[in-house]
């Protein structure tokens, strides 16, 4: 019997088979590419984002899954049933696969009911749904117990899951949007405005992932390729690291007041347990030198990256729906 945990994330997609040794079988940018006024599908996954800033006016890239919430549930659909084709799964297993997908922290009601719509238009059965701070937490080696609570902070591309959590449940937390994406808009306006150059999503992208950096003294130049403000014809421009730096400040700023507010929510003993045994960081964003050292700094707290902080989400949830223990445990009830 297949066992499969999914992060349907803003930006990106991944799955873990746990039924065997396989591990993470997918990552696959989460957007899909339409034409039409019917919305015709034309690419699904890394084809679809391939396509971004260069279709023709008839033709756009959905994200149909966005800031944690399923905002085309057609296509959300029809993406992760190729998805499931691409690792293997017919539509006959999946009925008796065991599913765990992870939700935002906190899911309200109507996102819950959407999640589970979602699984039901897929043809699964048998589907859990755990928070996403619970998987991030386990996937960076944090041990839950009614006594030992765990304050855990991920930072994706849509969103941001900041919380504490005991075994019993989660003690205080927050999901918001706010993440990398965010990061990647205010670089291409920060690199229009000092270096006169119009650049695209996925070229602001790539600035942010090999040469952003919190360090006071960050250093390093890319070369980015668009088009100039000024003439509008095509050009390049060398961008200094330096210049990023602010641009993904803000949002960690941002963040960080969050995971205050979120701390001060807390119990004496309950902060004194979190304050005893730190942070715990994950999402794709960690990769960003200096930025965990950033946190821990203005929270004024120890912190324990994820060896694999990209994938910390859909690695927790492959060792839960290994067990069945944990799986029963952790599931959230959808009504």
């Amino acid at each position: 019997m297949w066992k499969l945990a999914i992060d349907i994330g803003s930006s990106t997609t991944k799955i873990y088979r746990a039924d065997t040794s396989s591990g993470i079988v997918l990552v696959e940018p989460s957007c899909v590419a339409v034409a039409g006024e019917d919305r015709e599908i034309k690419a699904i996954g890394k084809e679809a984002k391939s396509l971004i800033g260069k279709t023709a006016e008839c033709t756009s890239i959905v994200y149909p899954v966005y800031e944690g919430e399923i905002v085309d549930m057609r296509l959300a659909a029809a993406m992760l049933k190729e998805f499931f084709s691409r690792v293997g799964v017919k539509p006959s297993a999946l009925k008796r696969a065991q599913i765990l997908i992870s939700v935002p922290c906190g899911a309200s009601e109507r996102t819950m009911e959407n999640y589970a719509n979602l699984a039901e238009e897929c043809g699964l059965k048998r589907v859990h749904f755990v928070e996403q701070p619970y998987l991030a937490a386990i996937s960076a080696g944090a041990a839950f117990s009614e006594s030992d609570p765990v304050f855990c902070v991920d930072i994706g591309g849509g969103v941001t899951n900041i919380a504490v959590a005991s075994a019993d449940g989660i003690i205080a937390g927050v999901s918001m949007n706010i993440g990398g994406n965010n990061m990647d808009a205010t670089i291409q306006n920060k690199v229009s405005r000092v270096s006169g150059l119009r650049i695209g999503t996925l070229t602001a992208e790539r600035l942010k992932n090999e040469i952003g950096s919190l360090s006071p003294a960050a250093r390093g130049a890319m070369v980015a390729e668009g088009s100039s403000v000024e003439s509008c014809r095509p050009a390049a421009a060398s961008v200094q690291a330096s210049d990023l730096t602010d641009c993904i400040r803000v949002y960690v700023d941002r963040i960080l007041e969050y995971a205050s507010m979120v701390l001060k929510k807390l119990p004496a003993e309950v902060a004194a347990t979190v304050n005893r045994n730190g942070a715990y960081l994950s999402g794709g964003v960690m990769k960003i030198p200096y930025l965990a050292q950033y946190i821990g700094a203005k929270l004024e707290m120890r912190y324990q990256v994820s060896d694999e902080p990209q994938y910390a989400t859909v690695l927790g949830g492959g060792a839960v729906v290994r067990d069945k223990d944990s799986l029963l445990h952790f599931a959230k009830s959808v009504e």
